[in-house]
């Protein structure tokens, strides 16, 4: 075998053993996770902000936030379309079991914000790796993707969505989104520091 064709062990390592880690660790999330919570908290509190929560912030938020600012804003935007839209079907899906209308306007916002935050992340960075060009833009993009999902939260006829623009509910939408427009571009950072980027800098 050429040089090219031979494996070395890093190859197994991060071409086999952590993405095999990675999927467990992401299965073993949502199959012991919820029930160990729910013996710490019977309210569901956690298993809303943990598992739940958690879910919508990678699926909404992180990754779209994430392609954008690492590759560009067709990659943020197309990001999020998908994901957003795979999100909307799993809580359609939801819908249908609670006897809930699946075609309601609140799923619409999931797909809409993430589309835009993804989008906007990318376009205001313009592909630089500025820190703090890419905190202005990852923090920009998170508030006008909230306003979307809130509207459409405002808009839906289903009890239990957004009802009102209370103190409250601003701050548990917002500040999460806003946390991930901080978070998002020290992760681009370091995948940049360490040249793991899809495109020439």
């Amino acid at each position: 075998m050429s040089e090219g064709e031979k494996f070395s062990a890093s190859d197994f390592i991060y071409g086999l053993v952590v993405p095999v880690i990675v999927g467990l660790l992401i299965v073993a999330w949502k199959v012991y996770l919820p029930s160990a919570l729910l013996g710490i908290d019977p309210s569901y509190t956690l298993n809303a902000i943990l598992v739940d929560g958690f879910l919508e912030a990678l699926m909404v938020i992180a990754i779209p936030m994430f392609f954008g600012l690492l590759w560009n804003k067709w990659a943020g935007g197309a990001a999020g379309f998908l994901l957003g839209s795979l999100y909307a079907v799993y809580w359609a899906v939801q819908y249908v079991s609670f006897g809930v209308d699946p075609t309601d306007v609140s799923l619409l916002g999931y797909i809409v914000s993430a589309m835009l935050i993804g989008y906007i992340a990318g376009a205001l960075s313009k592909g630089s790796f500025s820190f703090k060009r890419m905190v202005i833009s990852g923090i920009i993009a998170a508030i006008v993707a909230w306003a979307f999902y809130v509207a459409a939260g405002l808009l839906s006829t289903i009890p239990g969505t957004i009802e009102s623009l209370d103190p409250y509910t601003v701050f548990i939408t917002l500040t999460p989104r806003v946390l991930y427009g901080i978070i998002i571009p020290v992760i681009v950072k370091v995948f940049y520091w360490y040249g793991v980027i899809p495109r020439k800098a």
